[in-house]
C-alpha cells in the first residue's frame, strides 16, 4: 500500500483529498504545516509528499527544497492555486515530481499515483 503525505494549511482540502485517497486504497497522513511535515517525513518516510505551495511559515517552496536535501528520491508532487507555468517550471527544476492546480483532477491524481506506486513494486 501507497504511503501518502498530504501537507496543506487548510484542514478541509487535508480532509477532502486524504478522504478521497483513503477510499481508493492509499494509507494517508496529514500535515498542516512545513515544519510539522519534516518532523513526519523523517518518522515515517512517506513513499509520496502532497505538497500545497502557500503555506503560513515555512512555504512549500522551502518544504520542497528541504526534502529534496535530506530525501532527494522521495517524489513530491505540488498542489496549489496558482496556474502559471514558470512557476510550475521553477518547482519542478527544484526537484518536484509533478504540479496540480486547485481543484484539480482526481482521476488525473490517481493515475499520477498509480504510476508512482508501480515504481515503488
Amino acid at each position: 500500500m501507497l504511503s501518502i503525505l498530504i501537507v496543506d494549511d487548510e484542514v478541509s482540502i487535508c480532509d477532502e483529498i486524504g478522504g478521497y485517497l483513503k477510499r481508493k486504497g492509499y494509507a494517508v497522513r496529514t500535515s498542516q504545516s512545513g515544519e510539522d511535515a519534516l518532523e513526519l517525513i523523517c518518522q515515517e518516510k512517506p513513499d509520496i509528499v502532497l505538497l500545497d505551495l502557500f503555506m503560513p511559515g515555512m512555504g512549500g517552496e522551502a518544504t520542497l527544497e528541504e526534502i529534496k536535501v535530506q530525501f532527494p528520491n522521495m517524489p513530491v508532487i505540488i498542489i496549489t492555486v496558482d496556474p502559471h507555468c514558470d512557476t510550475a517550471l521553477k518547482l519542478l527544476k527544484k526537484g518536484a515530481s509533478d504540479y496540480f492546480t486547485k481543484p484539480f483532477d482526481y482521476y488525473l491524481l490517481e493515475k499520477i499515483l498509480s504510476t508512482w506506486k508501480k515504481i515503488s513494486e
